[in-house]
């Protein structure tokens, strides 16, 4: 992102007679000038030079830095706007807003609230650090070599963290599953390709093997309301249609779950599988039969806000603790996310990290602290490039802020939970970009859509702020 700075009067005045500088000195080069022999230069008809057009702009006038007196009219209009809704948030909850990194206007930033979902936004941003914006999921089916189109023995179905491993059927939004996953990684891919070598029987089972995560199926403080629903599904390393099946059925174990699945999927496409589906861990030295390659960490990113599923969160999370302690734990994942904030500088006072998908009420954080981590990245990160886009369709955003200058520009992380509705992200403006952070808890929640809209208006104002085309010295 492009920062910038004012200048000050000597550095202004400097700029305003370097031309006549540049001018003396070209004018002394050409009067001095000798041709290669040494002799003076045939003489030129005579030029009358003209006369520089006049600027009617003062040398000290502050448009003579136009961009630096934009940015700080916008800031100026938006901290006006923003003044009514300040002034309302109480101590329950609280606002941040900056724009190009520079604070506009806070009220209570520095104390804890629970942010709900908008929690994901620090993962997603550490997972960019950590891992990596190439970082892809690799699903195998590892087993014996097949000898005449049979495989003799069991096959592994070996999970490699894909959150969006998908049947086809499970990509269609229905009545219950409104926002199906964006970026699917294909199940069917994986029997295609073991087709595809001519593989038509498995005398043994199909094995499940989560073991690059560890067995908590569900973090801390999610109460049975929420692992009851889809919202809070079990999480695993290898997951399949976010462990449901087409009647709403979710499987307790993943990677149960997913090896019952994959085993159906074979026998419905015409592969003979002798027995029914198990769970285990793949034997070293395996051969590899088929993979499915997710798409790389911005798509998932994107997956995890724009629809802000809690899988992907918290798979992220032990993905975090594979990379950085090679355990595949959420304690381990959530030490090196707070490590790596600790690193960037950003304020831990008052942060309790539970979980990564920031269902449990346990979770903890500041307005100060998450503003922080919009401004490490930007509108054009990864991060900020995940999310969704004001009225966007299968997101959390569909139907909010369909004002012109708002749809399709503003990006939003969205997050509620009872007494609780948060609303964080970027206002892309002309030359630059606002970063906002509003959390309500409390019974403020319950009205969010009088702050939301407050917000919203304040950042249509900074529309209609002077440009630095506007405020260019005049000629």
């Amino acid at each position: 992102m492009v920062r910038f700075q004012r200048l000050s009067v000597a550095g202004l005045a400097a700029l305003a007679v370097l031309p006549a500088l540049l001018l003396g000195a070209v004018a002394l080069f050409a009067g001095e000038r000798r041709d290669d022999a040494g002799s003076p230069l045939p003489a030129a008809s005579t030029v009358v030079p003209t006369a520089p057009v006049a600027l009617t702009t003062p040398l000290l006038s502050a448009r003579r830095a136009p961009t630096a007196l934009a940015t700080s009219h916008r800031r100026a209009v938006l901290g006006t706007a923003l003044a009514p809704l300040a002034a309302a948030v109480d101590n329950t909850s609280c606002l941040a807003v900056g724009t190009d990194d520079q604070p506009v206007v806070s009220a209570h930033a520095t104390v804890p609230v629970i942010p709900a979902s908008n929690l994901k936004l620090v993962v997603a941003a550490a997972a960019v650090d950590i891992l990596g914006a190439d970082t892809v999921f690799t699903t195998k089916v590892v087993g014996p070599a097949p000898v005449g189109g049979v495989v003799r023995g069991d096959v592994f179905l070996v999970g490699g963290g894909d959150p969006v491993l998908s049947e086809q059927w499970y990509t269609q939004p229905t009545a219950l599953r409104k926002r199906p996953p964006l970026h699917a990684t294909a199940v069917e891919a994986l029997v295609d390709s073991l087709k595809a070598k001519g593989i038509t029987s498995i005398t043994g089972r199909i094995v499940g093997d989560g073991s690059r995560y560890d067995g908590e199926r569900h973090p801390p403080g999610w109460g049975a309301g929420v692992i009851a629903t889809p919202d809070g599904v079990p999480v695993g390393a290898l997951v399949i249609d976010d462990s449901t099946d087409q009647k709403g059925v979710i499987a307790a174990d993943p990677a149960a779950g997913a090896a019952g699945d994959f085993t159906q999927l074979l026998r419905d496409r015409g592969v003979k599988v002798g027995a029914d589906a198990a769970v285990g861990t793949a034997p070293p030295g395996a051969t590899e039969l088929a993979a499915a390659t997710s798409q790389a960490l911005p798509a998932m990113i994107n997956e995890m806000l724009a629809t802000s599923d809690n899988l992907s969160a918290e798979m992220m999370v032990k993905e975090i603790g594979v990379k950085v302690s090679g355990k595949g734990t959420r304690v381990d994942g959530l030490k090196a996310i707070s490590d790596r904030l600790a690193a960037w500088g950003i304020p831990a006072s008052g942060m309790t990290l539970v979980d990564g998908s920031g269902l449990s009420r346990e979770n903890r954080l500041t307005c100060a602290a998450l503003l922080a981590v919009l401004e490490h990245d930007d509108a054009m990160g990864v991060v900020g490039a995940g999310l969704a886009l004001a009225d966007q369709g299968g997101s959390t955003l569909d139907g909010r802020f369909q004002q012109p200058g708002l749809a399709g520009v503003l990006q939003g992380k969205t997050g509620t939970l009872r007494g609780v509705k948060a609303l964080s992200g970027y206002f892309p403006t002309a030359g630059g970009e606002v970063e906002f952070v509003l959390i309500l808890n409390g019974t403020s929640a319950a009205t969010f859509a009088g702050p939301w809209g407050q917000l919203g208006t304040a950042l249509l104002a900074t529309t209609s702020s002077a440009t630095p085309d506007q405020l260019a010295p005049r000629t």
